[in-house]
């Protein structure tokens, strides 16, 4: 599998289920590798930001200046712990390196203004193996709690995924469908108006992803067989919960967990990055 942002180095897929995927980030001199997974998550930034169809138009002349317009456009605000743009930035990193996707419309692009954040799906991303075709809706929460993160984000099923809200959203992407989208036909015949429910939800695929503060990392500093035992143990028991508190069973819903010693070190220092750029 193709991973553009080479995260496999920092991050690895310890559980890979069809309904639950679980990263483990781990240890280096005995401390959680804090800033090589900031790294990896900031390298997502111009993708995300200006759209995966500009990566192979930009001269070396304007490199420069398109890094700091990419960081600008995540937003220029010191408000920025209650943002979501972090848990979109995972959301987009997993997506690319772990699901073989290809981002077919950043949902910043649906902003009404700087620094509001956009209404939407998290990520607009396509797979496409032979004539299996599969559109990704995504949803991403980074919360110092998993079982409020994985409560929300069964809460986020309930009001997007009906035929309202669909076909909004739906209505939106279509306008802004980027020319090189490959199988670009078969998107708009997905995304059309007046296409049936029933031929949508067989075609979509749902990643949720949650990173949240972990008590793993409390217990353990080293990548030990009693540290994984553990980190499988709660991810599974997160997914169970999740389970069960999901009604939806017509949909195709991945749950993706990454727990973290503290999601508001990992803000601080995606956010420092974020500025960095901006000032580059």
């Amino acid at each position: 599998m193709s991973r553009p942002f080479n995260s496999d180095l920092v991050i690895a897929e310890r559980i890979t289920q069809p309904s639950l995927r679980a990263y483990h980030v781990g240890f280096d001199q005995n401390k959680f590798r804090l800033q090589p997974l900031v790294d990896t998550i900031r390298s997502v930034i111009p993708e995300y930001a200006l759209g995966y169809h500009q990566g192979n138009n930009i001269p070396y002349t304007e490199v420069v200046e398109r890094l700091q317009e990419a960081a600008k456009t995540v937003y220029t605000t010191d408000k920025y712990k209650r943002r979501g743009e972090f848990g979109e930035l995972i959301l987009h990193l997993l997506l690319r390196d772990f699901c073989n996707s290809i981002p077919l419309i950043s949902t910043i692009f649906f902003r009404d203004a700087p620094n509001v954040p956009a209404h939407g799906f998290d990520g607009v991303h396509i797979t496409i193996n032979g004539e299996d075709k599969k559109l990704w809706l995504g949803e991403s929460k980074l919360y110092k709690s998993g079982k409020d993160g994985i409560t929300d984000l069964v809460g986020d099923i309930e009001k997007h995924f009906n035929a309202n809200y669909i076909q909004q959203q739906f209505s939106l992407i279509t306008r802004k469908l980027p020319e090189q989208t490959p199988e670009i036909s078969h998107w708009r015949k997905l995304l059309h108006k007046h296409q049936k429910l029933d031929v949508i939800f067989s075609s979509i695929v749902i990643p949720m992803v949650c990173t949240y503060n972990s008590d793993l990392f409390t217990n353990h500093n080293d990548e030990t067989k009693e540290y994984l035992e553990d980190f499988e143990r709660e991810c599974l028991s997160l997914h169970a919960d999740f389970l069960k508190k999901n009604k939806q069973s017509n949909l195709e819903i991945i749950l993706l967990l990454l727990p973290v010693p503290d999601k508001d070190e990992l803000n601080s220092e995606l956010d420092a990055r974020l500025k960095s750029m901006q000032k580059i």
